[in-house]
């Protein structure tokens, strides 16, 4: 009888790992020697694509430094994984080819949680949360949404801006620009008529504005949570950010951040 057990023992063995060789060679990644934490833990370095031009989530600084709310986000990562960080200047429309080409590890940048996303990239659980909202000159005689139609309207592109101005303001005239700093500068200038971005950058807008703009006075567009973006397949890699995010997002760190960066506390939702 035992020697009859052993048998079957052995065969079941056999068969588990025949099973586990076949995962492993159809190309599946996420295994703890192909995911991208095993790297990161290994050679103490992980690659952020972060923004560089788009206050408050991330600039670079006079000095040659990354500043920001998303910044915060990616250094309190890299001390979590005794990594060493390197930066990498994303821009809306660069974000998801970086992590599809491997030039990041991970994107923090301002990624909306859209659904067409989650079909090409992996989305962790949210850190934020914001909405779009619309800057005018404080002068300008735009007091509503419906006053849109025929003005000129920056955003930048790939941007959720951008996706509303085409599916919600047909009669508005979208001028998309490459960088966040572009279409900001735009609308100081007097080259467009408005500004439509996320509460965070609107906050940074009127921070550095002052007087000379104003937000309408209007619900937020496209209410939506923001999270981390990685390579799909990666389950492992995946798993690790989640669970940073749930203990950063309690932390006094972050607190902190949202307040400095945001001017606001951490939102209960994404506690």
């Amino acid at each position: 009888m035992r020697r009859a057990l052993r048998v079957v023992f052995v065969a079941l063995a056999a068969i588990t790992a025949l099973a586990l060789a076949g995962c492993t060679s159809s190309g599946q990644t996420g295994t703890a020697q192909s995911s991208v934490l095993t790297k990161v833990l290994t050679s103490k370095k992980i690659t952020v694509g972060v923004f560089a031009d788009a206050p408050p989530y991330g600039v670079m600084n006079s000095s040659g430094d990354y500043e920001g709310f998303d910044i915060d986000k990616a250094r309190a990562l890299a001390d979590s994984l005794g990594a060493r960080v390197e930066f990498v200047s994303a821009t809306n429309a660069s974000r998801i080819p970086m992590l599809e080409t491997g030039k990041a590890d991970v994107i923090i940048a301002a990624l909306t949680n859209l659904d067409e996303r989650a079909q090409v990239v992996a989305l962790t659980r949210p850190y934020a949360s914001e909405g779009q909202l619309v800057v005018v000159p404080t002068d300008s005689p735009i007091r509503s949404y419906d006053d849109l139609a025929g003005r000129t309207v920056a955003s930048t592109r790939g941007s959720v801006p951008a996706t509303i101005l085409e599916a919600e303001f047909p009669q508005a005239k979208p001028s998309l620009f490459e960088a966040v700093a572009d279409s900001i500068q735009a609308l100081r200038s007097g080259k467009v008529d408005a500004l439509m971005e996320s509460t965070a950058v609107v906050a940074g807008v009127r921070a550095s504005q002052g007087d000379a703009v104003r937000v309408l006075d209007a619900p937020p567009l496209a209410p939506s949570f923001v999270s981390f973006g990685i390579k799909m397949g990666d389950q492992l890699w995946l798993n690790y950010l989640n669970n940073f995010i749930m203990n950063y997002n309690i932390s006094k760190a972050a607190e902190e951040s949202y307040n400095s960066w945001l001017g606001m506390d951490v939102p209960a939702l994404i506690k």
